[in-house]
């Protein structure tokens, strides 16, 4: 739970000690409960200097502030168990996302972490920082 761009950690950051993940809006949908994700949380001071600087973020970005994170996963390169050719995907760079109850799990050489997000509360990050500043 370190911040994606300072690196310093998000536990402790907020009183409610919930964490703020930013992603790039996926046809304007918000943050689901549930959700998988490869993204880690930011801070806040970090998630306003991001969605200015990041072209993909400043196309459209979802925010919600998450209580629980659980391990789901992994993002990786899977390769095949008799030929150990790798099996490439169109989706995330080529990477496939494998649970880790997914037999494939052992044959995959993994890039990032998968989380899923739960107890999630859309936000907007404008109005977040308002409230921030003003506390």
């Amino acid at each position: 739970m370190l911040c994606q761009v300072c690196g310093r950690s998000t536990f402790g950051r907020r009183h409610d000690e919930r964490h703020l993940f930013l992603m790039a809006a996926v046809d304007g949908r918000p943050i689901a409960d549930g959700e998988r994700t490869t993204s880690p949380p930011v801070c806040e001071p970090c998630a306003i200097e991001s969605v200015r600087a990041c072209p993909r973020l400043r196309k459209g970005h979802a925010a919600a502030l998450v209580q629980h994170t659980a391990l789901w996963g992994v993002a990786g390169i899977v390769h095949d168990p008799t030929t150990l050719t790798p099996l490439l995907s169109d989706t995330d760079g080529g990477l496939t996302e494998v649970s880790f109850d997914d037999p494939l799990i052992r044959w995959t050489l993994a890039y990032r972490t998968v989380v899923t997000l739960h107890r999630v509360t859309t936000v907007d990050l404008d109005t977040l920082v308002t409230q921030a500043a003003a506390a």
